[in-house]
């Protein structure tokens, strides 16, 4: 693994052979974020100053283009070292608050230059997505929630951001591209969880003041015999769309992690989230395809190693 650290004003210098170093790839909330460590020698203190920015790449591929947040000179034992940490340009949506504000008649390009433009954030082409009424941005919303609520009510999908810091305000398609692991993949540890508690079998939203009710099932875990409700309540005047859209989500947000597989490879494998892997397991009883929510790389004294956390692709 490589950095380039860059300093704001427009310069940047490459940092030594890296010692060790942790990347974790979410695409998403919590946003991508690096670890390192490298030798360090005295020229850097003054360059340190003013670094703001921070490229790490593998191969001549990036892997990670990210906000610095800290870095530490350390002298002990082992001699002059310098950790570095940070996170993906996705900090820069979460760490800025939005003003208040109402859309009469919203559209997915108004709200990215209000809300992502001004962070320095670009993004990919995306078809025009229109809302159905007003939208509301809350006061002290962070600019990535005044955007991910939008695309989540109005198109069913959250924004995604790629290894180099630009925002996909599109809904995730499965290009067909799979990457394997089979009998003879280097695989350290496999593990697949599944948990019951927690998981909402249905949530049934009220509107005390318009005196409706909207049921949403987990048809899923009802199936296999889940069994835990739970009733919200708006503050009012909610239209039905409203109301599922909120089930939909808390049911969503329950069963987030309850069904997932984390396995450790031996060498470092650039499997971005979003992509899928199939699983040709049959030897422990597990196949099928999956989808990469979360990429972790590292390398220290135990050598390279890449973590992948997933989740069926069919749920």
């Amino acid at each position: 693994m490589e950095c380039v650290l860059e300093q704001y004003g427009g310069a940047a210098f490459a940092l030594p052979p890296l010692l060790e170093w942790s990347v974790a790839l979410t695409g998403g909330v919590p946003c991508d974020s690096f670890q390192l460590r490298c030798p360090y020698v005295p020229a850097m203190a003054e360059q340190l100053e003013t670094v703001w920015r921070a490229t790490l790449r593998q191969s001549g591929q990036t892997v990670l283009r990210a906000v610095v947040d800290e870095h530490e000179i350390v002298q002990d034992g082992r001699g002059q070292s310098l950790c570095v940490s940070g996170r993906g340009l996705a900090a820069l949506l979460l760490d800025n608050e939005a003003e208040a504000v109402e859309y009469s008649c919203p559209v997915l390009s108004e709200l990215l230059r209000s809300h992502a433009a001004p962070c320095g954030i670009s993004w990919t082409p995306f078809p025009e997505l229109r809302g159905a009424g007003s939208y509301a941005v809350a006061s002290g919303s962070s600019q990535w929630k005044a955007l991910s609520n939008f695309t989540r009510y109005f198109g069913g999908f959250e924004p995604r951001m790629t290894a180099e810091g630009v925002l996909v305000p599109t809904l995730w398609k499965d290009d067909g591209t799979r990457h394997l692991i089979r009998r003879g993949t280097p695989i350290l540890e496999l593990r697949w969880k599944e948990r019951r508690y927690g998981v909402y079998s249905e949530v049934l939203v009220v509107d005390k003041v318009r005196r409706t009710k909207e049921r949403v099932v987990n048809a899923a875990f009802a199936a296999r015999g889940g069994s835990c409700r739970k009733v919200l309540y708006t503050p009012g005047r909610s239209t039905g769309n409203a109301m599922r859209y909120t089930g939909a989500y808390q049911i969503a947000r329950s069963q987030q992690g309850a069904r997932e597989m984390t396995v450790v490879l031996s060498g470092a494998f650039f499997i971005e989230p979003g992509s899928v892997v199939r699983m040709e397991r049959a030897d422990i009883g597990i196949t099928g395809d999956f989808y990469v929510e979360e990429l972790v790389l590292a390398c220290d004294g135990q050598g390279e190693r890449t973590t992948l956390t997933m989740r069926r692709l069919t749920e």
